[in-house]
């Protein structure tokens, strides 16, 4: 297997499962400008990371479904619940869709500013109301959070991952993560995770 990603991406979430669920692939480290040429876009038309490409050189795209596929391929990392009837995994469903549809595009508008607007005062103005949403979708979390490790209470999930890449890039926003003491500790527990720091070190991020 092969996943590409570039460093900041939200293509860590997959890369730190992939540790987790010890599974054989290949990061192949990109630049961010690389995911618009043609070459990259032969893989993902849409011109976004992550893509995970499979042993038999099936491609998928999108970090909810690249998820899923690593929680379904390897069960014994336990990294979504045991299905034990039809609305078992609800919650690991509706945090995935919080996260993906909600949370993540909060983002864009901050550190994309650029693809959104050319004025450089607008840039300004757009990236206050981008801090405030994010700001209202991490209080989301934090609240949830509350009394528990992890989001689903004391089983270490795939949305574990996909959150720690929110706790990073919340570190570049004007309000500190340590205001957010839940996801704070949150954070502190995934920088000791095994894992998560080979998945950070191979795509050069510090801790």
């Amino acid at each position: 297997m092969k996943l590409y990603s570039f460093t900041g991406a939200c293509a860590l979430a997959p890369h730190i499962a992939l540790e987790w669920a010890g599974a054989d692939f290949e990061l192949e480290l990109i630049k961010r400008n690389e995911t618009r040429e043609p070459a990259f876009l032969k893989l993902n038309p849409i011109g976004k990371v992550p893509v995970l490409i499979l042993d038999d050189g099936a491609i998928m795209t999108h970090v909810n479904p690249i998820l899923m596929w690593i929680a379904e391929t390897y069960p014994d990392a336990r990294l979504k619940p045991e299905t034990k009837g039809p609305g078992d995994p609800y919650p690991l469903r509706r945090w995935l869709a919080e996260f993906n549809g909600d949370i993540h595009p909060a983002f864009t508008p901050y550190f994309l500013t650029f693809r959104l607007i050319d004025d450089k005062d607008a840039q300004k103005a757009v990236k206050v109301k981008a801090a405030q949403e994010v700001d209202f979708q991490l209080s989301v979390v934090e609240r949830h959070m509350d009394g528990r490790d992890w989001m689903l209470g004391d089983q270490k999930s795939i949305l574990d991952a996909y959150l720690y890449v929110f706790c990073r890039w919340a570190e570049f926003l004007p309000k500190p993560l340590s205001e957010y003491p839940n996801l704070a500790a949150f954070t502190e527990r995934m920088n000791a995770d095994a894992g998560v720091q080979a998945a950070t070190k191979a795509q050069g991020l510090g801790q």
